[in-house]
């Protein structure tokens, strides 16, 4: 079908951890290459580009990750767009492993917009037609839904890095989940792995910024926990709103 498409990623060493666990940023850059690589195919976009003047922003991602792949694992990721409504677009993606195991599933929602002035445009019936969509959505995913920090447990500001800014010009997505984590205790880092991903983002951020990150850690039982990460800038705007799931490793 034509609103489906799948790619296979060989897990290689730049990939992974010090334990040659695939890292989750590797996973999420997957996602979005798959992302392009099929709008592109469909000739929706021509390197991002929609009609050589739009371009998808992502606002959300759902990410469950029931088993991470090793180094020198084959995994097949694939990606369907199951809607849209007005000037967004919902997305689904499954991971699988080079047995045909299920160890991830994604919900992910992204916006179209002018690159020029960044308003926001509407999907056109013809871009809806390319993936197969007969109409809109009446009912779409809440946006929304990352629970609000009670208490700061832990701060760290980051200096945004000329490195950190993407095709785009802004704060490449994945940043944000790198540097949430990375306020958080080695304790944590070391003892769990994290289960599921959900990230809100709000607004862009470029170079010369600054970034604040305040963190809370919720103990859930055993074997998991919950933390929550909030994104500000300079002037006090939130960019981002991060949730993560940990599983005891």
């Amino acid at each position: 079908m034509k609103d489906i498409f799948k790619k296979e990623y060989k897990i290689n060493i730049f990939n992974v951890d010090s334990d040659h666990i695939c890292k989750f940023s590797s996973l999420v850059d997957f996602l979005w290459d798959i992302v392009i690589s099929q709008s592109d195919s469909l000739e929706e976009t021509n390197e991002g580009f929609v009609h050589n003047q739009c371009i998808w922003v992502l606002l959300k991602y759902d990410i469950t990750i029931y088993e991470y792949p090793k180094f020198k694992d084959t995994i097949t990721v694939d990606t369907k767009v199951i809607g849209a409504k007005k000037f967004y677009g919902y997305r689904q993606n499954t991971i699988k492993n080079s047995e045909g195991k299920v160890i991830g599933e994604v919900f992910s929602t992204a916006i179209l917009i002018d690159f020029e002035n960044r308003r926001p445009m509407r999907i056109s019936s013809e871009q809806g037609e390319v993936y197969g969509l007969n109409g809109e959505l009446h009912e779409v995913p809440p946006l929304d839904d990352i629970p609000k920090i009670k208490k700061e447990d832990y701060l760290k500001n980051y200096p945004v890095r000329y490195s950190d800014i993407d095709s785009n010009g802004h704060v490449n997505n994945v940043k944000y989940m790198e540097m949430a984590i990375d306020t958080l205790p080695r304790s944590i880092l070391n003892e769990y792995k994290i289960f599921n991903i959900k990230v809100l983002f709000k607004k862009e951020t470029t170079d010369g910024d600054t970034l604040h990150i305040a963190s809370e850690v919720i103990e859930d039982g055993d074997n998991q926990i919950t933390t929550l990460h909030n994104i500000t800038s300079n002037d006090g705007k939130l960019l981002s709103k991060l949730q993560f799931i940990w599983k005891k490793k």
